[in-house]
């Protein structure tokens, strides 16, 4: 049995609500998952870069140098198309046709 619950909501101001669907839902979750998947690396590049250990170890900073820098252009690289994805995600939110309750 499938019951449609109506939702009330309480507009003060008789002011248009937009109609946002599933799909814009799931569109910035999964842009929200895409960010979250960083999460290790980022925590990598972070434990490099604060290693304040004395005396400093080159040879290991040379070695691990390589590898950060390309997480870095990586991620650098996902993060600037995912500010432009959310940027007209959020344009697209504001956009949307207004529905009255």
């Amino acid at each position: 049995m499938n019951t449609i619950k109506q939702l009330t909501i309480k507009n003060d101001r008789n002011q248009p609500i937009k109609s946002i669907s599933h799909q814009d839902i799931y569109s910035l979750h999964d842009l929200l998952e895409q960010l979250n998947s960083w999460q290790n690396a980022l925590n990598l590049l972070n434990d490099f870069f604060s290693d304040k250990q004395r005396p400093v170890n080159k040879k290991k900073i040379a070695s691990n140098y390589y590898a950060c820098s390309q997480i870095f252009c990586a991620f650098h690289n996902e993060f600037s198309q995912a500010l432009q994805e959310m940027e007209k995600q959020i344009t697209e939110l504001r956009q949307k046709e207004k529905v009255k309750y």
